[in-house]
């Protein structure tokens, strides 16, 4: 693929990730700060994405279940982000690059209180076939209330 072309590709690409559809209905923004870096923000927690485990306050903490995809998203997006700026990425379609996730481990420190959220993800490694990031679930008052770290199966366009 021509050079210039793929880099508008990729722009087009980072682009999408705030127009996706699940992003948006859960309320979810994508920043990427650097190549391998990116953030999943919530600016305002709705009533759905409450009930955690915190017995009578539950309706002020933030679900687990939110917590979790907001740091399997920052992290796949962190490995998307930086295969993205591969040269290897320069000489292929970017929109066949493919990645999903083997393992996510999430490791609940805390009750997430509060109204806006974030979930930080961070490549630690770039495979051929196989990535590893890690992150920070964290609230308003800038709490970690989970860390999290993955495994991605990286799947590069054939040709």
């Amino acid at each position: 693929m021509d050079t210039s072309r793929n880099r508008e590709v990729i722009a087009s690409i980072k682009r999408g990730w705030n127009e996706d559809a699940f992003m948006r209905a859960q309320g979810l923004s994508v920043e990427e700060h650097a190549p391998g870096e990116v953030t999943i923000g919530l600016a305002q927690a709705a009533p759905s994405q409450r009930g955690g485990g915190a017995g009578g306050d539950a309706a002020k903490v933030l679900n687990g279940g939110v917590i979790s995809y907001m740091c399997d998203g920052a992290l796949g997006y962190s490995i998307i982000s930086g295969l993205l700026a591969l040269p290897e990425t320069q000489t292929v379609d970017a929109r066949e690059l493919r990645t999903f996730t083997i393992t996510l481990t999430m490791t609940y420190l805390d009750v997430a209180r509060g109204d806006r959220f974030e979930a930080r993800g961070r490549v630690l490694r770039l495979g051929r076939g196989t990535a590893f990031a890690e992150g920070q679930f964290i609230n308003e008052d800038g709490k970690v209330c989970a860390t999290a770290q993955g495994i991605w199966r990286v799947l590069w366009p054939r040709g």
